[in-house]
């Protein structure tokens, strides 16, 4: 795994409350969620308190109070996501709860597709079958909680992890081409089960490469400002699908 921690984990504390429901002509009404984005450094690199997303559900919500949490835990792979949902864990010296024990109202998963196994059908199943348990361990242990899957950018090949890890070219190109099957697969998996879709994969494609306004400039890996913004867009108005 080439993606390391990069921004300081958000508090181990949990504030959630339950949501307050207001009922109109048949329409329930929020005025406070809790939302929890399961991810790697991809969304580590949001901001602890995911400020761009804040920001977009504030515009697109002005009525609802929301607490945001960021699970995004630098070099992890999914599988380590699903193990996180039931358990706790430690990340940069923070002990911090299991995602599910702090009862969100919606969980967003990214599709860890930068911290991924070989690009083999195989392998491609193991995301497949392990985004499967995650969805049906929220629903088994948690059946009022709401899921919304995501995408993060794409990468730009040719300068993919300069100024970071560094790799050659050929093995960039390998590493590249295997960040979009994953990305891919997620996309597919969402399709297939019905699941609400944040994809800003497609939305950051110029050509068939990654826009490179949407990835940091420093490590050729996270997103930029511009990024953040744009993923977080996905991310809302995926979220409004579900409310």
């Amino acid at each position: 795994n080439i993606l390391g921690a990069t921004t300081v984990p958000s508090s181990s504390e949990s504030h959630h409350l339950q949501p307050t429901l207001r009922f109109h002509s048949g329409q329930a009404t929020y005025n406070h969620l809790t939302i929890a984005v399961l991810g790697d450094s991809m969304v580590d690199t949001l901001g602890s308190d995911l400020p761009h997303l804040k920001k977009e559900l504030s515009r697109r919500f002005p009525g609802i109070e929301f607490t945001l949490i960021n699970h995004g835990v630098g070099a992890s792979n999914i599988e380590t996501g699903l193990t996180r949902l039931t358990n706790g864990y430690n990340y940069l010296g923070e002990n911090r709860p299991a995602v599910l024990s702090q009862n969100p109202d919606i969980i967003v998963i990214e599709s860890f597709a930068y911290n991924h196994w070989e690009n083999t059908q195989s392998d491609l199943d193991r995301q497949w079958i392990t985004l499967a348990k995650m969805t049906e361990t929220i629903k088994s242990k948690n059946p009022d909680t709401k899921i919304v899957l995501a995408t993060t950018i794409a990468p730009y090949c040719p300068t993919y992890t300069d100024g970071s890890a560094n790799l050659p070219p050929e093995r960039k190109s390998v590493e590249c081409a295997t960040v979009k099957a994953y990305l891919q697969n997620l996309i597919n998996f969402a399709g297939s089960q019905g699941y609400p879709l944040a994809d800003a994969y497609h939305a950051s494609l110029s050509g068939g490469d990654g826009n490179l306004k949407y990835i940091n400039q420093s490590d050729h890996i996270h997103p930029s400002d511009s990024g953040k913004a744009l993923f977080s867009q996905k991310i809302a108005a995926a979220i409004e699908k579900v409310l």
